[in-house]
């Protein structure tokens, strides 16, 4: 329900090749436990498709694919900067029907956007448009042994051609890097002359 949380990551614009108008800014994510989607609607011109779309995403995970809607197909009517937390629905399989209560938050947001005067003049002017974020726990994907290193996209036909890849995975590396970077250092300090003992008591 915070949608500041988003404001440093990464976000595609995502659209239709025959349409230069109606896009969608879209973040996916994961860590070892959660998938986390974000999708803001931002078409560039005053009235384009600002609404909430609340199905038509599959996600694939390894291979396994997983088909998700929102608010049990139904749309959602806000005003802006209210919030509604909705559920998730994924289908699998008729054995792997999975309901999230709770899990994905939408609202509306205000929007920059642009009016079309001419092929050489736009005017920004006001608009609103929703977005929500979702959160889906690996361990409620079935057919899922493990999570880690596996490929995540998504992708609606409906809202944007191709799909958007996660851009999250282990911090593993990270931290590994930074160790052999400070046992590095302590090689060169030491292999230099440097004294800790002496430095210490300075």
């Amino acid at each position: 329900g915070n949608f500041d949380d988003w404001a440093d990551k990464t976000k595609k614009k995502m659209g239709h090749p025959w349409d230069d108008d109606n896009y969608k800014y879209v973040s996916l994510l994961n860590d070892a436990n959660n998938i986390y989607i974000y999708v803001l609607m931002k078409p560039k011109l005053q009235g384009g498709d600002t609404g909430f779309q609340h199905s038509d995403y599959t996600l694939s995970v390894g291979g396994q694919m997983y088909y998700v809607s929102f608010n049990n197909h139904t749309d959602v009517h806000l005003n802006v900067g209210e919030k509604k937390f909705v559920p998730i629905n994924i289908y699998q399989n008729s054995d792997s029907d999975v309901n999230l209560n709770n899990a994905a938050c939408v609202s509306r947001q205000n929007i920059t956007q642009y009016k079309y005067i001419d092929k050489d003049t736009l005017v920004p002017v006001p608009g609103t448009g929703y977005v929500f974020e979702a959160k889906i726990p690996f361990k409620s994907l079935k057919g899922i042994s493990n999570t880690s290193g596996q490929k995540v996209t998504l992708e609606n036909n409906t809202l944007w051609s191709g799909k958007v890849e996660s851009a999250g995975g282990s911090t593993g590396p990270v931290v590994l890097a930074s160790t052999g970077f400070v046992i590095a250092i302590a090689a060169v300090l030491k292999y230099s002359g440097f004294n800790f003992k002496k430095r210490r008591s300075a």
